[in-house]
C-alpha cells in the first residue's frame, strides 16, 4: 500500500481508558466452519449465510497457535511439520523499509506483544502466530550514508529481530516491500512496481540466510503493479516505462528499468537451497489473483497472497473473483490488509470472508504511534500494544477469538 508517513503524536484520552477496559471482553466475531475436501471429516453448522460451492475446512481442524514449521503445501492447505492444516494470523510490522537502523522498538518485550501473553495495565498481548517484517534490498545490499547504516548493520538487526521473535514462538515473514528501479532509486529505493535485478540478488542472500528457519516465509515482492497490468510481466518480468511511487512515496523519480518475474525470485530462492513458503502477490498493488491458474509459478511451497483495501475496485463484490476462488485450489494468504475510516466495516466482512475461505492474515500496520489512525490503518497507540480505537480494537479481539478457538471454547456469533 502507499504509505503516508509521520504527522504526529498520539497522547492517552478517556476514549483509550474504555479501549483498556473493553480488551477483556469478547467480541462479537463469527467464525463459520465449511467441509473440507482435503481428507478431514467434514462439519456443517447452520450459521453459515450464503456458504461458497466449494469445500473448505473448519476452522477447528487447523492448527493456530506458536510455530509447526517447516511448513509446506497440499493442494489449497498450508500444513506443519505433523501435516496437518496451519493458519497464520497475526501483525504487520513497519519500519524496516525507510529505516535502516529501525525505530529502535524491537526489544523482546516489545515484540512480545505481537505474541501470546497476559494484560497488564501498561502492556496488551495480540495473541497473532506470525509477524510480518517489511525489508528494503538497499539497506540489505548497500546500506545507507544518508542514515549512516552499513548493509553489515541492517542484516545483523534484522538476524537479532528474527532470532528474538523465534524465541517467542512466533513465525515470521520476510517481506521484500522496497526495491530500487534498477539501481536508480538511492538511499531506501521505494515501493516500486516491479522487482529489478537487485531484488535477485537479495533474495540469493536472504533465502540462504534464512533456509535453515523452520518459522520463515519469504514473501518475493510487495505489491506489483505495473501499468498497463500485464501477467506475463508479472511471471516473467518486462520493460517498465517510466515507473512512479505516486505523491505518497519516498523517491519521486519517474525510472525506466528491465523487471524481473516472480518466476526468477521464486527459482533464485530455490537454488539456494531453500523450501521455506515463497509468498507471491497478485497485480493491482498485490489484489487480484484472478489469473493465477494460467499463470501460476513453477515450483514447490507457493503461497499466493493479497491484499484488500477498500477503495473501490477492492470492495467485497470483486474477492470472489479477485481471490476467493482460486483459494479452493492454490493456498492464499492475506499479508496487508486495513481500513482507513475509523470505522470496521471493511475489516469485519473481510476477516469472515478469509476465515470461510481458509485463508491466513495479516493486518497492517503496527507502527509507532504517530500519524491519523483515521487516515491510515494504525493498529497501535503505543509500541506496549495498546490498540487504536475501531480498527486496531477490532483486530486485537479478532486475534483473541482464535485463541479462544484453541482452547477449545466457544466463540461467540455475530449479532447482526
Amino acid at each position: 500500500m502507499l504509505r503516508n508517513k509521520r504527522i504526529s503524536g498520539i497522547t492517552l484520552t478517556c476514549i483509550n481508558i474504555l479501549i483498556l477496559l473493553s480488551l477483556s471482553l469478547p467480541i462479537s466475531v463469527s467464525h463459520t466452519y465449511k467441509a473440507s475436501a482435503a481428507g478431514l471429516s467434514p462439519r456443517t453448522t447452520t450459521h453459515i449465510a450464503n456458504p461458497p460451492t466449494t469445500p473448505f475446512l473448519p476452522l477447528g481442524s487447523f492448527h493456530l497457535r506458536g510455530i509447526d514449521g517447516p511448513y509446506h503445501t497440499k493442494g489449497n492447505l498450508i500444513l506443519g511439520v505433523d501435516n496437518q492444516p496451519y493458519l497464520f494470523h497475526g501483525i504487520a510490522r513497519d519500519d524496516l523499509e525507510y529505516l535502516c537502523t529501525s525505530d529502535g522498538h524491537y526489544t523482546q518485550q516489545e515484540l512480545a506483544y505481537m505474541g501470546l501473553g497476559n494484560n497488564t495495565a501498561h502492556a496488551t498481548y495480540w495473541g497473532g502466530n506470525i509477524v510480518r517484517l517489511p525489508l528494503s534490498e538497499n539497506f540489505w545490499l548497500y546500506g545507507s550514508t544518508v542514515q549512516s547504516c552499513s548493509p553489515t548493520h541492517y542484516q545483523t538487526m534484522l538476524k537479532s529481530i528474527v532470532d528474538t521473535l523465534t524465541s517467542l514462538n512466533l513465525n515470521v515473514m520476510l517481506d521484500l516491500q522496497w526495491s530500487n528501479a534498477g539501481g536508480q532509486s538511492q538511499d531506501a529505493g521505494d515501493a516500486w512496481a516491479m522487482p529489478d535485478q537487485d531484488s535477485v540478488t537479495f533474495w540469493h542472500q536472504v533465502a540462504g540466510t534464512y533456509k535453515n528457519y523452520k518459522n520463515v516465509l519469504f514473501e518475493l515482492f510487495n505489491e506489483p503493479h505495473m501499468f498497463p497490468s500485464s501477467w506475463q510481466c508479472w511471471r516473467n518480468g518486462c520493460q517498465i516505462i517510466k515507473d512512479y511511487s505516486g505523491p505518497g512515496g519516498h523517491d519521486h523519480g519517474r525510472y525506466s528499468y528491465q523487471s524481473v518475474g516472480m518466476q526468477t525470485l521464486l527459482d533464485t530462492v530455490r537454488q539456494s537451497g531453500a523450501t521455506n513458503l515463497a509468498v507471491v502477490g497478485g497485480i493491482n498493488w498485490g489484489f487480484d489473483l484472478s489469473q493465477v491458474p494460467t499463470y501460476h509459478l513453477s515450483g514447490t511451497n507457493v503461497v499466493y497472497d493479497t491484499h484488500p483495501y477498500p477503495y473501490g475496485d477492492k470492495q467485497p463484490a470483486h474477492w470472489e473473483s479477485a481471490f476467493g476462488k482460486i483459494s479452493s485450489t492454490y493456498p492464499v494468504i492475506s499479508a496487508e490488509s486495513g481500513e482507513y475510516d475509523c470505522k470496521t466495516t471493511f475489516v469485519n466482512q473481510l476477516l469472515d470472508y478469509f476465515d470461510t475461505h481458509d485463508i491466513g492474515w495479516m493486518s497492517w500496520a503496527w507502527v509507532p504511534p504517530v500519524g491519523d489512525a483515521c487516515t491510515y490503518p494504525r493498529l497501535v497507540v503505543d509500541l506496549n500494544g495498546f490498540p487504536t480505537t475501531h480498527m486496531g480494537l477490532y483486530i486485537y479481539q479478532y486475534l483473541h477469538t482464535y485463541i479462544a478457538l484453541s482452547a477449545g471454547e466457544e466463540i461467540p456469533y455475530k449479532i447482526k
